[in-house]
C-alpha cells in the first residue's frame, strides 16, 4: 500500500510521519483492496488565535466501483488530529469490507425456496413445504426441464440476471416467465 503525506504546517516531525505511514499501512489488514492513502496536514487559524491542525485522509481502494473514503478532523496538535481521522477511516474501511462480504454471502446456487409457507390466512391443514436448491439456468434450459419433469411450473435462477424466475405453460400452449420485482 502506498502512503503519501502532504505537510502544509512545516512542523511535522519525522517520527509522526513514520507513525502515520505505519498506522495507515495497517488498513490493509482489514481490507486487502486498499491501494493508496493520502494524508494532508494544514494549519487553521480561528478567531481565538489558537493554533488548530486539520488532518485529512483520503483512501483509494481497488475496483471499478470502489469508493473514495474520506476523513477530516481538527485538533490542537498533529498527532491528535491524525489519530481522530484514522479512527474514522478505520471504521469506514471495515464497513466497506462488511458491505462487500455481505453482498457475496449467498451465491445463487444455495438459495432455499419455501413454497406454501406460513401465511396468516393459510388453512389449519398441514402444509406441503418443498425446499429445493436452485441452479443457474438459461430460459431454454428451464423450458426443457419443464417439458421433461411433466410439472406445471419450474423455478430457476436466471443465469443472465441472477434473479429467481418461474416458468410455466399457459392454457394456449405458450410459455410465460415470471420475473419478480422486490420493493
Amino acid at each position: 500500500m502506498k502512503v503519501v503525506i502532504h505537510d502544509r504546517t512545516e512542523r511535522l516531525s519525522a517520527r509522526l510521519r513514520s507513525d502515520a505511514e505505519q498506522k495507515l499501512s495497517r488498513l490493509s489488514r482489514h481490507f486487502d483492496r486498499v491501494l493508496e492513502a493520502e494524508v494532508h496536514f494544514e494549519e487553521e487559524s480561528r478567531r481565538s488565535r489558537e493554533r488548530t491542525v486539520v488532518s485529512r485522509i483520503l483512501v483509494h481502494a481497488v475496483g471499478r466501483k470502489a469508493p473514495l473514503l474520506k476523513a477530516q478532523e481538527r485538533a490542537a496538535d498533529e498527532k491528535a488530529a491524525l489519530d481522530l481521522a484514522l479512527d474514522k477511516i478505520d471504521r469506514q474501511v471495515r464497513k466497506l469490507k462488511e458491505r462487500r462480504r455481505d453482498r457475496r454471502a449467498i451465491p445463487p446456487a444455495e438459495i432455499t425456496v419455501e413454497l406454501n409457507g406460513d401465511r396468516p390466512h393459510a388453512p389449519a391443514a398441514p402444509l406441503d413445504i418443498v425446499q429445493r436448491h436452485l441452479k443457474p439456468e438459461s430460459i431454454d434450459q428451464a423450458e426443457r426441464h419443464l417439458d421433461t419433469d411433466d410439472s406445471q411450473f419450474h423455478l430457476f435462477v436466471n443465469e443472465d440476471t441472477g434473479e429467481v424466475n418461474l416458468i410455466y405453460r399457459r392454457a394456449d400452449g405458450g410459455l410465460r416467465v415470471i420475473e419478480p420485482i422486490l420493493k
